[in-house]
């Protein structure tokens, strides 16, 4: 990751925590329907315009918003050449786990 992009990621993050349910497209989606929590999980879009990365950030935020956990981050569309969707499939089934273990953990 290129120092540039790690800022856009990093100001993209702090904006998700700013706003908490409130932040919107395009930085931030809610929904993740791929996931056993589609009504907790959401993502962070980072960017550069021109650029090919295209960085994903899953989390998941409980709708009291007593936290938000970050759970997978990686590029779409040049990590391990997984591209689209692709990322997706094999990026939520580890994040759905990740969120398993801190709630195990954490007795939510």
């Amino acid at each position: 990751m290129t120092p540039a992009l790690f800022e856009v990621v990093a100001a993209d993050l702090r904006y998700l925590l700013a706003r908490r349910r409130d932040a919107q497209l395009p930085q931030v989606r809610f929904g993740i329907v791929q996931s056993a929590f589609p009504d907790l999980m959401g993502e962070v879009r980072s960017h550069i315009p021109g650029e090919s990365a295209f960085v994903r950030t899953l989390f998941v935020m409980p709708d009291d918003e007593t936290l938000c956990a970050l759970l997978v981050m990686g590029d779409k569309n040049t990590e391990g050449g997984a591209q689209g969707n692709a990322w997706y499939d094999r990026a939520v089934p580890i994040a759905d786990e990740i969120w398993r273990a801190i709630v195990a953990a954490e007795g939510l």
